[in-house]
């Protein structure tokens, strides 16, 4: 009698088990293999329902926007420029001109041994049914130096409200909390100033809620969100612990986002070999 319903109640644990993980993620899988290094990840703000994405070293000088269920839409050529390492994908709206900006990360650096890194700015293109190419000619470059020395990085995102950059570095036990106040130069070098050390490691994705109030922080065994609280700020918010969110193990996962509403985000890993390359959904 006791073995049945201990059997019974297993059953049914495993059923609710199942249940809970089919409510709290969706998996779709691209439809291309144009980003079979995916290095980034970010909501459009201009275009409902497209994200935003990108390989990194030596892949195209293109961002690729995908639907929410991982079909190719456009590809966007930033000409003029190489895509030496990019690394990350952020997007906020302009202060002065009220136009969405993406932000791409010429960031990454495993030597730690560029002098300088880059952060290019675009203005975000409306797209229309039917377009499948974009190109775009006219950028701005924001050119940055660590106060600390060269480091590797793969995550950074704009705060909504001050339109200040936050870089995340990637290697070190205890990774550091960079800050690019608003207005950047783009005639300028720009410092990054060290703000502090996350109790992470081996960072490589990061976004900020459309509200500013949560951040989302990536590595490859996981990912944690951190709430903002505007009196101490984000750095003060990132050196605290975090809280683990749901996350099903990628097999090299670089790229999350929030989705436009900051109630959910998305998460992306580079392809792996005869395994499909999935865009999850976490709500």
């Amino acid at each position: 009698m006791y073995k049945q319903v201990f059997i019974a109640a297993l059953v049914l644990l495993c059923v609710w088990a199942v249940l809970l993980t089919a409510k709290t993620h969706k998996e779709y899988e691209l439809d291309t293999s144009r980003l079979n290094e995916a290095s980034g990840l970010v909501r459009s703000i201009r275009n409902p329902g497209i994200l935003y994405s990108h390989n990194d070293s030596g892949g195209e000088n293109a961002i690729f926007a995908i639907d929410e269920t991982g079909k190719l839409k456009c590809r966007i050529v930033i000409a003029g420029i190489k895509n030496r390492d990019w690394e990350e994908i952020a997007i906020a709206v302009d202060p002065q001109s009220a136009n969405p900006q993406i932000y791409i990360g010429e960031i990454g650096d495993n030597a730690a041994k560029h002098p300088s890194i880059a952060i290019y700015k675009v203005t975000e293109p409306s797209l229309a049914m039917g377009d499948t190419l974009i190109v775009i000619d006219t950028y701005e470059t924001i050119n940055i130096q660590y106060e600390d020395g060269p480091r590797d990085a793969e995550a950074f995102f704009v705060d909504p409200q001050s339109r200040d950059i936050y870089i995340i570095s990637k290697r070190e036990e205890q990774v550091g909390i960079y800050h690019l106040a608003y207005p950047q130069s783009f005639h300028q070098m720009n410092i990054a100033q060290k703000m502090g050390q996350m109790q992470m490691s081996w960072v490589t994705a990061a976004d900020i809620s459309p509200n500013g109030k949560y951040i989302l922080v990536k590595n490859y065994t996981g990912i944690r969100r951190f709430t903002v609280k505007r009196k101490t700020g984000i750095a003060h918010a990132l050196q605290k612990k975090g809280k683990s969110m749901p996350y099903k193990l990628e097999p090299q996962g670089e790229a999350v986002c929030w989705d436009a509403r900051g109630k959910g985000y998305f998460s992306l890993s580079e392809a792996a070999e005869k395994v499909p390359q999935i865009l999850y959904y976490y709500r």
